[in-house]
């Protein structure tokens, strides 16, 4: 009879130690649990992180047949740490480097980029990349044209 009872505790301990293993490795995986890391220090990271490896590189190219394009947007929703830049003018070919940490699950949710062609241009473009790679791009021509340039994290084929 001790036997059986030993076995059962046993048995039990067993599915807690799994049940457990399990519960931190969806945590570790999601990104819940980590080094404790007080406010100044990760005010320090965040500083560094566009010169470490570890995020995801995303770079911004607008181009036009003139000097200037207008009404320039880009709009980068990471899921931590989105980061946007608005300008009525800019110079181009204007290009600007972003990078997203990769400590989340899907980090990248999109990047968009649009910009309109000014007075004289006959064309205006925008691309993107993600750590080297042209994953969007687009040319428009013509008077009043618009580059509108998009890329989603999307499940699955496509």
């Amino acid at each position: 009879m001790k036997e059986i009872k030993q076995n059962r505790i046993q048995g039990k301990h067993m599915c807690l130690l799994f049940l457990l293993s399990g519960l931190l490795m969806l945590f570790t995986a999601c990104g819940m649990t980590g080094d404790t890391v007080n406010e100044l220090d990760r005010e320090d990271s965040s500083q560094n992180t566009a010169h470490s490896s570890d995020g995801i590189v995303v770079e911004v190219l607008v181009e036009s047949d003139v000097n200037s394009v207008s009404d320039l947007g880009v709009e980068i929703n990471g899921r931590k740490n989105p980061e946007s830049v608005y300008w009525d003018k800019v110079e181009v070919p204007y290009k600007e480097r972003f990078v997203i940490p990769k400590d989340t699950f899907i980090p990248l949710l999109s990047t968009h980029v649009r910009a309109e062609a000014n007075d004289g241009a006959s064309w205006v473009s925008c691309s993107i990349w993600y750590d080297g790679e042209l994953v969007a791009s687009h040319k428009s021509r013509g008077s009043g044209a618009k580059a509108v340039c998009e890329k989603k994290f999307q499940l699955g084929p496509g």
